[in-house]
């Protein structure tokens, strides 16, 4: 090698020596000026210097990755893949063997370091505290240890129940009208949209509308979208129809099927109405009386501004009783604490009295605090931190909210800003934001140094998200799965504006908002007016994230040649088939998700896409995968659902043994012997995976096949789906046939025995006729973290199992269209345990499903007897029971052990279509009773 050019090398390698000493010194400034830039606006134009400086080295360090990886398979040293995969991936000699390359990216490097340099002399005179409050250990170990119990109610004390008892009341007599408009009115936060949502859930409501639709409406709205989701929720069918004319008249036909409650959440203007649902709601009106519009606004005269009989409900701030209340029920129990947090409630009154009586405050400020000690000196510290009076934020914008976003790590600060990309009105999945922030570069383990120190990104992650929510900064759809969250909009409002320097979500009418920020980093597209142009969104080069959810038109020359800085993107619901052949100009890209578009394929070449980790690929009408994708042996996320029965996925594919989550894997049975096909064998080798979903286990041919998958053997294994067609099955007309595959399907089911790691089990049309072993006594025992089974289309089992009852960690068991099941016995919910002493059996009693939380029985239409006698208070089954729901089935009355009077947990019951049940009774506990499609008589 000439001597110039190992000089030159070795001046590159100093170079980056420099920029990662750099990066890391910088690093320790940025809490301090996180928590200054809102009121220093000095500060916020140093920190988003830092930022850009930051991601462009980022973008330096991937390109070299990537030379080195071209150099050494070219010298037959391995690929990135093989590389990364035995962690020991080290760039920097092999890309800076390359002179040409070594030139262009040393001369880059030394600008940038150039630029760090003046960032930190510029940094003095600032006097930064470093690594201002960064505990995030201490919150991990505490955010470890919520569950979904402590995922509480909004609602608290009489006064709500008061309210919704008199406005039900108010939509359902009276009825002598064409249309009336009630409007709940108050400030952010103030429960408006709590309220709606219990009144819509009254009993007396369901009854009495026939037709009910509940609308989120943005400030500004697209027309077309607001029509088709009215005619959506009111049960019609829209067609995808463009026109809003024809979309009026649609909406006019669907609500004239009967009495009808329109309720407009969070409306800001008279717009929606008046431009686009005032015609086809007269219009429908005229057909039939007592219909209803409820609204809730922030606006004092909207009522009167819809031009219709209105009354308008004021929300007021809630007394001090309710919210000590309310601030105790996001705290979880304290296990052997008689008095809980009596000896707080001094401090907690004065933190109380900081958030104004807002519902929304007081959770967030629950949420901090349970994070921290049950200290008085760890409350006060909230009470008089400096948050409550910092100067800057609008003033629509709440300080609790504040406050509980500077107690936040930066990672974790970086996840929750991260949240508002997802426009309002829209939920977004743990499934997906978790590998997203994974692909940003969020997640950092303790000790980046150690060779396997990315193989708990996922966990450390779902962390977070876990923590989100317990601190109310993001809401759970479900308390029981919290698998998909939304958010409050006045902590929306927040996140934006705390990340307006970099982050840009479109919506509705807005236009793509390029001149308002110069290097937009994050760009999400909702809900738009038109379809944008493909050649608008490239005006953003900088753009690391980009989320489209809406149409955008494609030309046959547009590619994604100028978003060659994206790290993520996701695309749903838009066709962009033209766009697949330009994927791989996407260096730097670790997530592509791609969800009901018209894609057709994948690049053949997509080995190409070196730090390509997530795959989603749902919904789409691909009939196979590229062969060179097992390649890819980094990949961490492959998500297929939605693919048709014969989609081809390749041999090979147990290379992938990085794998975390694959969901929608489809047995293919391969009858003309083809070689191309991969085989269910090959899932065995996939160790590392945490979640799985198997389809078309009904083409599994024998037990062997189906222990050669190695499911029980999956130590991290903690979310299975098992799925069956039964459709095959169920037109054979030969007994002898039938028996036969049942006999298959029993065997093979043996052996998908899940791994004693399991917390969520779903299992979805298994015709065998008999339910495994490993769900009877004494197999369960070693399900110690199974919290959440659900079995559906159960059509020929006709007993379920003994084992659920000794679950000790399962809190939701759902059961749903079992028909030949006819009666359940005791076995079902008795549990024994057996001792071993002194080489004697013996057998005792133990409770039955101790912490079972919820229990829904769906569908067992012959199920007419359920023997379970009332039990001594200490042998008490389902002690932890609070909502059951029993639907469908021809039980003639409850059994004792379960109407029992000391069953004191039980809130919610919910009873349909149980047309031989004619009375339940000792429920004392019961708040919510809800019985449809038959008359029940309550004792």
């Amino acid at each position: 090698m000439a001597q110039e050019e190992v000089s030159m090398m070795l001046g590159v390698s100093a170079q980056i020596t420099k920029l990662e000493d750099n990066m890391e010194g910088l690093k320790a400034f940025l809490t301090d000026a996180e928590r200054r830039r809102i009121t220093d606006t000095s500060v916020q134009r140093w920190a988003t210097k830092l930022k850009n400086a930051m991601y462009d080295a980022a973008d330096i360090l991937d390109l070299c990755q990537l030379e080195a990886n071209k150099r050494r398979e070219s010298r037959g040293g391995g690929s990135m893949e093989q590389q990364m995969a035995h962690g020991c991936f080290q760039p920097l000699l092999f890309c800076l063997r390359n002179p040409v390359f070594a030139h262009k990216i040393g001369s880059r490097i030394k600008e940038l370091n150039q630029r760090l340099d003046n960032i930190y002399k510029e940094a003095h005179k600032f006097n930064f505290v470093i690594n201002l409050g960064s505990h995030l250990e201490q919150r991990m170990s505490t955010s470890e240890k919520m569950t979904s119990e402590f995922v509480e109610s909004a609602i608290v004390g009489e006064k709500i129940e008061r309210e919704t008892r008199e406005l039900a009341q108010m939509l359902t007599i009276n009825g002598h009208h064409d249309i009336k408009v009630v409007a709940i009115v108050g400030t952010g936060g103030m429960g408006k949209t709590t309220l709606a949502q219990k009144i819509c859930n009254e009993t007396t409501i369901q009854g009495h509308f026939k037709v009910k639709i509940w609308l989120s409406i943005t400030q500004h709205f697209d027309e077309v979208e607001l029509l088709r989701t009215a005619i959506e929720q009111a049960g019609g069918v829209h067609g995808g129809v463009q026109d809003k004319t024809l979309l009026s008249r649609m909406l006019t036909n669907t609500l004239s099927m009967g009495r009808f409650l329109l309720v407009l959440d969070d409306v800001w203007s008279n717009v929606a109405w008046s431009n686009v649902l005032s015609v086809p709601v007269r219009n429908a009106s005229k057909n039939q009386q007592g219909n209803w519009v409820l609204i809730t606004t922030r606006l004092e005269d909207l009522a009167l501004r819809t031009g219709a009989s209105f009354y308008q409900h004021h929300v007021s701030p809630l007394n001090q009783d309710d919210a000590w209340s309310l601030l105790n029920k996001q705290l979880p129990p304290t296990p052997g604490q008689v008095h809980g947090t009596d000896h707080l409630k001094v401090v907690g009154m004065k933190i109380i009295s900081k958030c104004g009586g807002l519902p929304l405050a007081i959770k967030v400020m629950g949420g901090l605090l349970s994070t921290k000690p049950r200290s008085e000196g760890d409350w006060e510290a909230v009470f008089k931190h400096h948050a409550w009076s910092v100067a800057g934020l609008p003033k629509e914008l709440d300080n609790a909210i504040y406050l509980s976003y500077e107690d936040l790590s930066p990672q974790l600060k970086q996840c929750f800003l991260y949240c508002s990309l997802f426009p309002k009105g829209t939920t977004f999945w743990q499934r997906e934001v978790v590998p997203m922030w994974i692909s940003e570069g969020f997640i950092h383990p303790p000790d980046r140094s150690s060779s396997s120190y990315d193989d708990w990104l996922e966990e450390i992650a779902d962390g977070y998200y876990q923590e989100l929510i317990t601190r109310n900064l993001i809401e759970p759809e479900s308390a029981l799965t919290r698998y998909s969250c939304t958010m409050h909009d006045v902590v929306r409002s927040f996140a934006e504006f705390m990340s307006k320097e970099e982050s840009l979500v479109v919506q509705d009418q807005q236009d793509d908002g390029g001149s308002k920020i110069s290097h937009v980093r994050h760009l999400s597209i909702g809900s738009t007016k038109s379809a944008l142009e493909w050649d608008i969104l490239q005006k953003h080069k900088s753009v690391r994230t980009l989320i489209i959810n809406k149409r955008i038109n494609v030309q046959p020359s547009d590619s994604f040649g100028r978003l060659s800085t994206l790290r993520v993107l996701f695309i749903r619901g838009t066709d962009c088939d033209r766009l697949v052949d330009s994927l791989c100009q996407l260096r730097h890209l670790r997530y592509l998700h791609l969800e009901d578009t018209n894609i057709t394929r994948l690049p053949g070449d997509i080995h190409r896409m070196k730090f390509l980790q997530h795959i989603v690929v749902d919904g789409c009408p691909l009939d196979h995968l590229p062969s060179c994708i097992t390649q890819l042996l980094h990949l961490r996320t492959l998500s297929m659902y939605g693919f048709h029965d014969n989609v081809l996925i390749p041999k090979g594919f147990g290379q992938l043994k990085n794998l975390r989550s694959l969901s929608g894997f489809r047995v293919h049975l391969d009858k003309n012997g083809g070689t191309g096909w991969c085989s269910f064998e090959e899932i065995g080798p996939l160790s590392q995976l945490r979640k799985l979903s198997l389809h078309g286990l009904e083409n599994v041919p024998a037990s062997s096949l189906a222990g050669m998958a190695m499911v029980s053997s999956k130590e991290h294994l903690d979310y299975l789906q098992l799925h069956w067609s039964s459709s095959g099955f169920m037109g054979l007309r030969d007994e002898t046939n039938k028996q036969q595959q049942q006999r298959v399907v029993e065997e093979v089911i043996e052996k998908l025995s899940p791994p004693s790691s399991i917390r969520h089990l779903h299992m979805e049309g298994y015709f065998g006729s008999r339910l495994p072993n490993w769900m009877m006594v004494p197999a369960t025992c070693g399900f110690k973290s199974l919290r959440i089974l659900r079995m559906d289309k159960l059509h020929y089992c006709t007993q379920l199992p003994d084992g659920l009852c000794q679950l000790p960690s399962l809190e939701t068991l759902v059961i749903y269209d079992a028909p030949a099941i006819k009666s359940v016995g005791p076995e079902f919910h008795s549990a024994s345990s057996l001792a071993v002493g002194g080489g004697i059996v013996t057998t005792g009693s133990v409770v039955g499903f101790p912490n079972l939380a919820t229990l829904r029985l769906a569908g067992l239409f012959e199920w007419e007897e359920w023997e379970w006698e009332e039990q001594g208070e200490d042998a008490m089954a389902m002690p932890a029971l609070k909502e059951l729901i029993i639907d469908s089935c021809k039980l003639t009355c409850l059994p004792p052990g379960l109407g029992s009077s000391r069953r004191l947990a039980v809130r919610e019951v919910r009873l349909c279509r149980l047309s031989n049940l004619t009375y339940i009774e000792n429920f004392p506990s019961v708040v919510q009773l809800k019985v449809s499609h038959h008359s029940i008589a309550w004792r």
